[in-house]
């Protein structure tokens, strides 16, 4: 699946579950396997790539941890931040101790504040641009499923490119989550309602399948397939306490 003209590969999340994370640490080890250079995207201020990169230099010990945790993006009650994530960054930290050539990449290009057109533009600005920066490197990201998406943005008008569409086509391949429900962290329900930071029931759509990422562009449109857990979803709580509500 990882051949050489493959550049960009996106997950589209249903953010605050253990299960999906863990499923982009799989894909992190494949994609270091392939002997290139792997740039693994988090959907984060890029304020937060100082710290980023500290952790990565770091033992991972108590203080490494508390000085990761004190970057701002920690301080958000939603789930793009939670043990789950902590555990991906700790995977692409051993990994990077271990002397492989694994960096990590904020590419949230704003502090979160609603979706727009120039925060998708500017999301795969900064994975182009690491992507140039390293000759036959591979960028993994893991992002909100909208945004990963070939398709328009349509629940806002006018409808607009997501970052899947703006990324070159041919060396892009994007997944979306299977939906087997279970459940996740957030701050509001499925159906939108804000019922406070805790985890929320997700809904089943699907069957659980095997665990792993295939291709399958009759899955789910807009994306090149699908990724799997092999379960039910789990919530992952925070990572950090004293958090705010997202904006």
């Amino acid at each position: 699946m990882i051949t050489a003209d493959v550049a960009y590969l996106l997950f589209g999340e249903y953010h605050g579950t253990v299960e999906m994370p863990g499923v982009v640490a799989d894909a992190l080890c494949s994609g270091l396997a392939t002997r290139r250079p792997v740039i693994l995207g988090i959907e984060m201020d890029q304020v937060n790539q100082p710290s980023l990169d500290a952790w990565l230099a770091s033992d991972g010990g108590t203080d490494a941890r508390a000085a990761l945790l004190a970057a701002p993006a920690w301080s958000e009650a939603g789930g793009r931040t939670t043990e789950a994530i902590l555990g991906l960054l700790d995977s692409a930290r051993r990994l990077a101790r271990a002397g492989r050539d694994v960096t990590l990449l904020a590419f949230d290009p704003v502090s979160i504040s609603g979706t727009s057109a120039e925060r998708e533009a500017g999301m795969a600005r900064l994975l182009r641009v690491a992507v140039e920066r390293r000759p036959n490197s591979l960028a993994i990201a893991l992002t909100g499923v909208g945004h990963a998406g070939k398709t328009r943005w349509t629940s806002y008008g006018p409808p607009f490119d997501a970052l899947g569409a703006l990324l070159p086509g041919e060396k892009v391949l994007t997944f979306a989550f299977v939906r087997p429900g279970g459940s996740y962290w957030g701050c509001q329900s499925p159906e939108g309602k804000r019922e406070g930071c805790k985890p929320y029931a997700m809904p089943v759509r699907e069957p659980v399948a095997p665990r792993g990422v295939r291709r399958d562009s009759t899955a789910r449109e807009g994306f090149d397939g699908i990724y799997s857990a092999g379960t039910a979803y789990t919530a992952s709580g925070p990572a950090k306490g004293d958090r705010t509500l997202p904006k």
